[in-house]
């Protein structure tokens, strides 16, 4: 058991929600713990852990022995000692390291049935096994295991819908004069005001009309719109991360690597041209998929909404190859600008150099867009 550093930073988290590094079960349970779908439906046996907070941690050279093996990140679990008041700190430990059951058993107490325990420890597993916590990877990912817990857990962070409204607004404004017969700058107010209600409140009796579009009803509406906020949250992410990959080729090409030998510093470059390669697959894959949807999509905009609404209902098997490609390609990235954060030639001894390729390629080469060929259409 051991103490969580950083208490500011806690509390800092407290206010962001989850995001694709934070799984934020304080936030969540401080939101919908009176709500009945969350009280019947937990994501962890144990009520201490379903109000953790579970985050992608850049492993630090003081932390490398908790480890069998050289690692660059882990999934770190914090405990809080009050969920409602972060600030105070909590008790940490990291999915993976040495005698994992033991410490997870002696950090969370409270455990009464040992098939209990054993099934959060599979389920703490498979999250540190995600690349990231975005809540579409993670929803299907959890439900190939047979874990459905409630829809509270999923809701896309309040930082990022901040960011996604213009995008989602200049998305759906093809759809207005469809659904709701209006034009000039009336549709533009109202692209906003259904954009705010889609990524926030899908049950919104103002997206009635949009509802009757789809011809979708019931569970098949709330699933097939979850799926549509999946397809837009990867269409903004992947605008966001291009720019962001345009600064980090050349630096991570250009890398130094110091106390090594001119055959290691050849063999090196070469693993970062397979890696950039590697990266540049998973995202061109991740295209055409999401050409799939634009193409379903462009039909729903002509007034044909059958393409759409199979789309969509067949979409979450999509999320599993996508949120892993775009979650370790911005691994990769946020890794290299964590560690390299000024402008100068980035610099790492060849034996860190080694650890941290090694861990790129096994992440990268474990990717469904890398190691498999891109998935036929959905029709």
């Amino acid at each position: 058991m051991r103490n969580a550093d950083g208490r500011r930073d806690l509390s800092l988290i407290r206010a962001s929600g989850s995001t694709a590094r934070v799984l934020n079960l304080a936030l969540c349970y401080e939101r919908f713990g009176d709500t009945e779908d969350y009280q019947n439906k937990p994501m962890f046996k144990n009520k201490r852990l379903n109000r953790a907070l579970i985050l992608k941690h850049v492993v630090r050279p003081h932390e490398r022995d908790l480890f069998t093996r050289p690692v660059t990140s882990a999934t770190k679990v914090i405990l809080p000692y009050a969920a409602k008041e972060l600030e105070l700190g909590g008790v940490s430990f990291m999915v993976g390291e040495r005698r994992f059951e033991k410490v997870m058993r002696d950090t969370v107490e409270g455990y009464d049935d040992e098939a209990a325990f054993m099934a959060d420890a599979e389920l703490l597993r498979v999250l540190g096994s995600l690349p990231s916590f975005d809540p579409f990877l993670m929803r299907e990912r959890l439900r190939h295991m047979g874990v459905d817990p409630s829809r509270a857990y999923f809701d896309l962070a309040e930082a990022d819908v901040a960011r996604m409204r213009a995008f989602v607004g200049k998305e759906i404004s093809q759809l207005i004069n469809l659904a709701f017969a209006t034009g000039g700058r009336e549709a533009g107010d109202l692209s906003q005001r259904l954009a705010e209600k889609l990524m926030t409140d899908e049950t919104a009796k103002s997206l009635d009309p949009l509802r009757e579009t789809l011809r979708l009803s019931g569970e098949e509406y709330i699933e097939g719109v979850f799926a549509w906020k999946g397809f837009l949250y990867y269409k903004w992410l992947m605008a966001e991360l291009r720019p962001q990959l345009e600064a980090f080729r050349p630096r991570f090409a250009g890398l130094r690597v110091s106390q090594s030998t001119a055959e290691e510093r050849r063999e090196l470059a070469e693993s970062r041209r397979e890696i950039l390669t590697q990266m540049d697959m998973a995202l061109r894959r991740v295209d055409e998929t999401l050409l799939q949807y634009g193409e379903a999509f462009a039909a729903l905009a002509e007034g044909q909404p059958s393409a759409f609404r199979n789309f969509l209902l067949r979409a979450p098997s999509l999320f599993i190859p996508i949120g892993e490609a775009v979650g370790v390609v911005r691994h990769i990235d946020s890794f290299w600008r964590f560690r390299f954060p000024d402008a100068a030639t980035p610099i790492m001894d060849a034996d860190e150099t080694i650890e941290v390729l090694h861990e790129f390629e096994t992440t990268l080469a474990s990717t469904e867009f890398v190691k498999a060929p891109a998935p036929a259409a959905a029709a």
